[in-house]
């Protein structure tokens, strides 16, 4: 390797650490909006079905903008995508808590969301430039340390909303993602390559035609569904009201939620160990989890259980959370050796427009019941209808994943 390679190379290391501290509040910002603010929002006299689309205009522009980048990332490289991703992050979130009416609201968690999902992909072509040799170590570990944005999204922003106000709570992760991307700005010359020429749509197209993988995308997207409605929309606010916890209290609940997703992302490779290296097994599991979950907190909800059996239910849906590289691994299989980046992409697309829908659905079922509330208080009726929904759709992804072959670290195309 030539010196100015080495040299190149180091800044590139720089930078990736500077992308993992933005990356970091990008996973944290999943779990900000309407979660710890959700009442904060209601006294902006904001109604339910408009919180419920402002949460979910996050994760829709975070999975278009996975699209765009998977496609592209390979063209215009990784410091490029990271900074693009990065200046947008970084824009929308100095931009929310400046913000009143819906529709600035809106716009702002949209273009933070878009920005989000570049930087993720901008993240693992620096971990291909930097550790060629490890790259799923890397990876691995960088999703453990990133993962636990959304535990401090929880109830350590509860907290330093009650020091503070909601604002500035929301404002001092907005300041130190744009100190981070002002770090890789500086380092950023000399390190962007030039744009490499190619139909960029070719194995897109090739990828379509993929039944195997449009399964397995549809499958896992729909637990990662059912999770987020819960970290991001009601989980939080329906303890508060169906447990009688105070905020901090009911925080803590969804933060254990976090952390056995973080803790997923590393320990799902000895589950792989202990089920002889056979995916399907575990593919399978997590999907039931979810149906599991679902139906013990319809039932929570419906007939008055105890809270343990509520938590209990919260956690079942949590688990394929951390399942995110296993479903990440199985793609790569299930694809040419040339399509590991965008089949990555294509599987956390599919995955952030179902987090999308499912919210938005279940904003529409909140906005049955805006004329039912007492006070801040959602009826119950909600929660269980929503959960309702979540059984269906559980249902629908273990049908899903039962078609899906075996790879066993084998390719299958």
């Amino acid at each position: 390797m030539l010196e100015n390679d080495t040299y190149i190379l180091k800044k590139k290391f720089f930078i990736l650490l500077f992308g993992v501290v933005i990356y970091f509040f990008t996973c944290m910002s999943k779990a900000l909006v309407p979660g710890p603010i959700f009442n904060n929002m209601l006294d902006l006299g904001l109604k339910l079905s408009e919180i419920s689309t402002i949460g979910a205009s996050f994760m829709l522009t975070y999975s278009a903008s996975q699209l765009l980048a998977g496609i592209f990332a390979d063209r215009y490289g990784g410091v490029r995508i990271l900074l693009i991703g990065g200046s947008l992050f970084a824009v929308g979130m100095i931009c929310f808590p400046c913000s009143t009416n819906f529709l600035p609201l809106f716009l702002s968690r949209a273009i933070a969301g878009f920005g989000a999902g570049m930087v993720f992909l901008g993240i693992a072509k620096l971990i291909a430039d930097v550790f060629p040799e490890k790259i799923s170590l890397a990876l691995g570990i960088i999703l453990f340390l990133a993962f636990f944005g959304p535990v401090c999204g929880t109830y350590p922003m509860v907290k330093l909303i009650e020091l503070t106000n909601w604002r500035t709570g929301m404002f001092i992760p907005a300041a130190i993602s744009s100190a981070a991307l002002l770090g890789v700005a500086v380092l950023a010359r000399g390190t962007i390559k030039p744009a490499v020429p190619g139909n960029a749509l070719a194995p897109l197209f090739e990828m379509l035609k993929n039944r195997q993988m449009w399964l397995l995308c549809a499958s896992s997207s729909i637990s990662f569904g059912c999770y987020y409605v819960l970290l991001n929309q009601l989980g939080q606010k329906s303890i508060q009201d169906f447990c009688h916890f105070p905020p901090e209290r009911a925080a803590l609940c969804i933060m254990s939620m976090t952390i056995l997703v973080a803790v997923g992302n590393m320990g799902v490779n000895l589950l792989l160990k202990l089920c002889g290296n056979r995916r399907r097994i575990i593919i399978r599991l997590s999907a039931l989890c979810t149906l599991a979950g679902a139906i013990l907190g319809y039932c929570s909800f419906r007939w008055n259980f105890d809270a343990a059996s509520l938590l209990i239910s919260f956690l079942l849906i949590a688990a394929p959370g951390g399942f995110f590289p296993l479903f990440g691994t199985v793609a790569k299989e299930l694809n040419p050796p040339k399509s590991v980046g965008l089949s990555i992409a294509i599987l956390n697309f599919s995955a952030t427009a179902f987090i999308a829908l499912m919210q938005y659905i279940g904003g529409l079922i909140l906005k049955t019941y805006e004329t039912t509330m007492t006070g801040n208080r959602i009826a119950t009726a909600a929660y269980y209808n929503i959960f309702f929904f979540l059984i269906i759709a559980a249902a629908i992804g273990f049908a899903l994943i039962i078609p899906v072959v075996e790879t066993k670290n084998k390719n299958r195309t």
